[in-house]
Order: C-alpha cells, then sequence, then structure tokens
C-alpha cells in the first residue's frame, strides 16, 4: 500500500502534462520522404554449419531515400564509415543517430566483444551523418539500444557482460556519462547458449517511469523503475516475469495503447502476451501466441517484433538455420490483435525473400515492411493491407551487405 503525500500528489498531477510534451516530441509528422538507416555487419564471415562460406564488403551505415506514395527506394548510399553497426536508434527530436558496433578485434569467451556507442548528427540535407563522439557502452556484446522518451537517455542490453546501463545524452546530441549499471546473474536449460544471463532488448514503458528487460539467458522479462531526472534503474517489485524454461526473451513491444505487453521468445518461438498494470509496473501474463506450426521440427531462432501503427496487428520474425538437415522456411509472422483481450490470433507466415530475415521495420505511414535478410544480403519489401494485416510482395529490393537493423527518419523536417 503507498501512503498519499504531497509529494506523489504533485507527481501525479504533472505526469499528464510531461506525458503530452513528450508524446509531441516523440510523434513527429508523417513526411512524404524518408531517409531509411540500415546497419550492417563489417567484415563479417559466415560461420554456421551447412552455410556457404561467405563475408561482407559493407563499410558502415548505408542510407536510402524512400517515398511512400510510390514505393519508390533508392540505392543504399555510405552514410557513415563504421565498424559493425549492429543496432541503430534515432532520438525523438529526429536530428540524432546512435550506433551501437563491436569491436572485432576484442573476441572473448561467451560472445564478449567489447562495444561503443556513436553519436550522429543527420544531416537535413543528404541524410549523411556526422560524427559527435564515441564512448564505451558500459558492458560487452552490446546487441541492443533505445532512447528513453524525454530524450535525455540511452538504455544498452549487454549480451555479452549480463547487464545492462545507461548514458545520458547531452544537449547536443552527443554522449555523456553513465547513469546506471544493473548486473544480471544466472543461466538457462540450454547450456550453448545460456550459461549465463545474456540481456538483450530494453525499453521503456510508454509512461517513461519503467524500463523492460528481456534476458535470454535466464528466460525472464525483467522490470526496472527508471528515474527519468536522473537516468538511474532500481527493481521493481516484482522484478521480473518468468518465461518457459528454454525459451530464450529476446525482444519486447508494448501495444499502442499500452494496455499489454508482447514479449518474443527466440528460442521456442513464442510470443508471451501480458497485461500491463502502468500505475505499480507489473504483468500478467494471458497468452503464449504460438509462432511455429505444433508439428515444426529443428532449431527456431525468432528475432524481431513490431506492432503497426494502426494498432491492430503484430508481426514478428523467424529464422531457422542451424545445420541443413534442420532448414525450413524463414518466415515473417502476422497476427491480429484482439482490440480488447489484447490476445494474438495468427492472420499468415509469409516468406522474407531473403534468408536469415534478423531484422524488419514498418515504415512510419504503415503502408510497407522492409524486411532485412541478414544472410541472403537484401533488404525486400512489402505492401501491408491496414485492414487485413496481409503482406505482398510489393517487387521491389535492395542489395546491401548482412543487413541487421532498420530505421527511418523523415526527409523533411
Amino acid at each position: 500500500m503507498r501512503t498519499t503525500s504531497l509529494k506523489n500528489y504533485l507527481v501525479s498531477s504533472l505526469l499528464p502534462v510531461l506525458l503530452l510534451t513528450t508524446v509531441a516530441w516523440s510523434s513527429p509528422a508523417a513526411s512524404d520522404e524518408y531517409f531509411v538507416y540500415f546497419g550492417t555487419y563489417t567484415g563479417f564471415t559466415y560461420m554456421k554449419e551447412g552455410l556457404p562460406a561467405g563475408g561482407s564488403h559493407s563499410k558502415g551505415v548505408y542510407v536510402s531515400r524512400f517515398r511512400p506514395a510510390s514505393g519508390e527506394l533508392s540505392k543504399p548510399e555510405l552514410a557513415a564509415e563504421i565498424v559493425n553497426p549492429a543496432f541503430l536508434a534515432v532520438h525523438p527530436n529526429q536530428r540524432f543517430l546512435y550506433v551501437v558496433t563491436e569491436d572485432p578485434l576484442s573476441v572473448g569467451p561467451n560472445f564478449d566483444h567489447a562495444s561503443y556507442v556513436t553519436a550522429y548528427e543527420i544531416e537535413s540535407a543528404t541524410g549523411k551523418l556526422h560524427l559527435l563522439n564515441s564512448l564505451p557502452t558500459g558492458g560487452t556484446s552490446t546487441c541492443y539500444l533505445s532512447i528513453d522518451k524525454s530524450g535525455h537517455y540511452l538504455l544498452f542490453a549487454n549480451f555479452g557482460s549480463s547487464s545492462v546501463t545507461v548514458l545520458r545524452i547531452k544537449d547536443d546530441g552527443s554522449i555523456g556519462e553513465q547513469t546506471a549499471f544493473m548486473k544480471h546473474i544466472g543461466s538457462g536449460r540450454d547450456p550453448a547458449f545460456q550459461s549465463k544471463a545474456h540481456p538483450h532488448s530494453i525499453d521503456v514503458s510508454p509512461d517513461n517511469r519503467f524500463a523492460i528487460v528481456s534476458d535470454l539467458g535466464v528466460d525472464k522479462v525483467f522490470v526496472y523503475h527508471f528515474d527519468a531526472s536522473t537516468g538511474a534503474l532500481s527493481p521493481d517489485q516484482p522484478p521480473f516475469v518468468e518465461s518457459e524454461s528454454g525459451g530464450g526473451p529476446r525482444h519486447f513491444v508494448f501495444d499502442s495503447a499500452g494496455k499489454f505487453g508482447y514479449s518474443l521468445h527466440e528460442m521456442s518461438g513464442f510470443v508471451t502476451v501480458m497485461a500491463w498494470d502502468s500505475a505499480n509496473g507489473s504483468f500478467t501474463k494471458i497468452q503464449d501466441a504460438r509462432t511455429l506450426q505444433p508439428d515444426f521440427v529443428g532449431a527456431n531462432d525468432s528475432a524481431e517484433i513490431a506492432i503497426h501503427p494502426n494498432g491492430r496487428f503484430l508481426y514478428e520474425s523467424n529464422r531457422r538455420f542451424r545445420g541443413p538437415e534442420l532448414w525450413g522456411p524463414d518466415t515473417i509472422g502476422v497476427f491480429a490483435i484482439d482490440p480488447v483481450k489484447g490476445t494474438l490470433s495468427e492472420v499468415e507466415q509469409v516468406p522474407p525473400g531473403g534468408t536469415m530475415p534478423r531484422n524488419f521495420a514498418i515504415d512510419p505511414t504503415g503502408a510497407y515492411l522492409f524486411a532485412a535478410n541478414e544472410f541472403s544480403g537484401n533488404v525486400v519489401l512489402f505492401h501491408v493491407d491496414g485492414n487485413t494485416g496481409r503482406l505482398t510482395p510489393a517487387n521491389n529490393e535492395v542489395k546491401i551487405d548482412v543487413p541487421v537493423c532498420i530505421v527511418f527518419v523523415p526527409a523533411h523536417r
């Protein structure tokens, strides 16, 4: 039971005003043209059993121009030369791009690579990126970053060091000091991928008061209190939600109304639907939706999850590539969201037009889905039917070596 106080009253009274300011900042007006940024692995050599040997000639972050009205997508051009830009995030003001990288020369056990975050200013005329600064993320093998609703903090999931960290964003867009560090302890059922904790994503709640962390290594979704005034993290109560053993929570998304959370499990292929209590920051599980057929045999690696801008459909990607005898078709799964219950019902599974759809993104207008196929080196566009959620090939793709992340920025702002 919380004690009512003048301080709590003032916070509750001011919160709606603060949220209105945040929403206005994080929801820019629609544009007739967008810069599309692609993160890639550079110098990457395929090491998976059964895959052809190959490598990447990519040099960093690439940018294309995209016109939603026509579906026109220009040939990608190098926006910034940088080693292994594995994950990207755009500042709410659309002026800055942040890139997480891994140092390929510092390889250690348990996917333990030195990791850095680099800040860029976006040139409004060309989309080229101008370096601001670069700092260590505070962890190793950092695989995910996000930005809080205020635009003042970067949040990182550090897969290798079993930790999550927070760094301040300065007023000029450059990166400042570390404000939080939390260490995860434990292991999971699979000794190959769950020998220790592996945080794989971190995202703030719609009201910016909590941070949700998917930990693939210990099969838990953690909830932290997030202090937007200081950038500090502290454990919530209860501090986590248990997932199925060996499920491997990877990425997470809230629905558009902030009533439900959706946790994509890399290893089991489940999407766990959870009701969200925003007052105390707690989840209640209501459904485990399968993304694979019950008779599927083989190793699965689900990767990305997103909700359509209209809030009616959820999309997720499945990668099935461990050994030729276990191969199945890579897919983008489409699910309808029950507007009252938040539960999912499958609409279809669609081939992504390539091999290993590690990442995909829906353009801000909701008209197209971009599928980034890591091993086949292509990004394929699909038309999205806003009424049914279904995907149809747009007969448009770009070639780019080892694409692993896609983000959009309005070209006219």
